[in-house]
């Protein structure tokens, strides 16, 4: 047995004597709720083909070589993949996923970036139905609860996109819904409010996908956590961002527009909310005025929370370009709850205790804006 397995591996494996192959370099997966997302690290222009019949998916890669050091990464189970098999036939290597049932398959490649040198290959297992990001919520008959204002949480980033890394490698992704998770616990125990995640799991949403989402949601109010991240270690401090089309002229804020908005590097290629006619017009109208105003008060409300538990790097709230505070007529504000770039914020950002703190701060920043316009009416 030993001596076969081995066999099949020196078959497979990249060595010294086959420069000439192409190489796949490593293999990931995301579990979505409604997907699976495989992704294949590859050299430039790799030839492939996809292939699929209703309990089976096959990757075909033209003469091809797999690294022995990551190998074992090909093999992966979740909700949809029962098992993978490769196999060689001649030169081309095939991945064999064997499905649960008849999908859906999407796929796309990605050019190298900041976060990923090699060349991507991904392809997306869809559910034929595919659920929402979201879990279905059941009609409320009680007229009290059914009008209960519905907050958006949005955990930034996910699956391939870490997001911002810290010096003692922690992950923006994984803070952020840690956070996420404890601020949407916290406004689930006030009746009068519901919460729900863009996102529960390690898995990549579409940044123009976060906002329908709140759309569909019927959301009354659209929250996105991130961490902070720059070059200086020693910067410190809470920041909230709400929306300017124009952008925000300091260094800061141009270069978290940059990093938040590359939206075509993990998702495939969105189509941006600026380029979609329908909701331009919706936000070129009054209704805009009202959601800037009201996102600059609830922006206040939060940063006055989070100034009391912590250093906030700016006092008063930033404006800048993000796409997902561009939900048409909800209040939205962006919390850069801390700097994982330095080394002391980054253990807080990654202790449960702290992680609390700062979402019990903006769950009361959520209630001093509620209770402030209703004093307003």
């Amino acid at each position: 047995m030993r001596y076969y397995l081995s066999l099949i591996i020196a078959l497979l494996v990249t060595s010294v004597y086959s420069e000439e192959k192409t190489t796949l370099y490593d293999f990931r997966y995301w579990t979505a709720p409604d997907h699976t997302r495989i992704v294949i690290d590859t050299e430039e222009d790799t030839l492939f083909s996809i292939s699929k019949n209703n309990d089976y998916i096959v990757i075909s890669v033209d003469d091809a070589e797999v690294l022995s050091d990551t190998f074992s990464n090909i093999f992966f189970e979740d909700e949809r993949i029962q098992k993978i098999r490769i196999k060689r036939d001649r030169e081309t290597i095939k991945l064999i996923f064997h499905i649960n049932k008849d999908y859906r398959v999407k796929h796309f490649t990605l050019t190298p970036n900041t976060k990923y040198k090699h060349h991507r290959l991904v392809v997306d297992i869809i559910d034929l139905e595919a659920k929402s990001s979201v879990k279905a919520t059941k009609p409320v008959k009680d007229q009290t609860l059914s009008n209960r204002k519905i907050i958006l949480v949005d955990a930034g980033h996910g699956g391939e996109d870490s997001g911002a890394i810290g010096k003692n490698k922690s992950q923006e992704k994984n803070v952020n819904l840690a956070i996420a998770k404890k601020l949407v616990a916290n406004i689930n125990k006030n009746p009068e409010l519901k919460a729900i995640l863009t996102r529960s799991g390690d898995y990549y949403i579409p940044l123009t996908k976060r906002i329908t989402i709140a759309q569909k949601e019927k959301a009354t109010m659209f929250i996105s956590i991130h961490a902070d991240s720059v070059e200086n270690s020693s910067a410190k401090g809470a920041s909230i961002y709400t929306l300017s089309e124009k952008g925000n002229n300091s260094k800061l804020a141009k270069q978290l527009e940059q990093s938040q908005n590359l939206v075509d590097q993990f998702g495939g290629v969105e189509t941006v909310i600026d380029n979609d006619q329908f909701l331009k017009n919706i936000l070129t109208d009054f209704s805009r005025k009202d959601r800037d105003i009201q996102s600059q008060q609830l922006a206040k409300e939060i940063l006055k929370e989070l100034e009391k538990i912590g250093p906030v790097h700016k006092i008063e709230p930033q404006k800048a370009n993000f796409v997902v505070l561009k939900s048409p007529t909800i209040p939205s504000v962006l919390v850069e709850t801390a700097f994982i770039s330095n080394p002391t914020q980054e253990k807080r950002l990654t202790n449960s205790k702290q992680q609390q703190k700062i979402a019990n701060s903006i769950y009361q920043g959520i209630i001093d804006y509620y209770l402030n316009l209703e004093k307003d009416l």
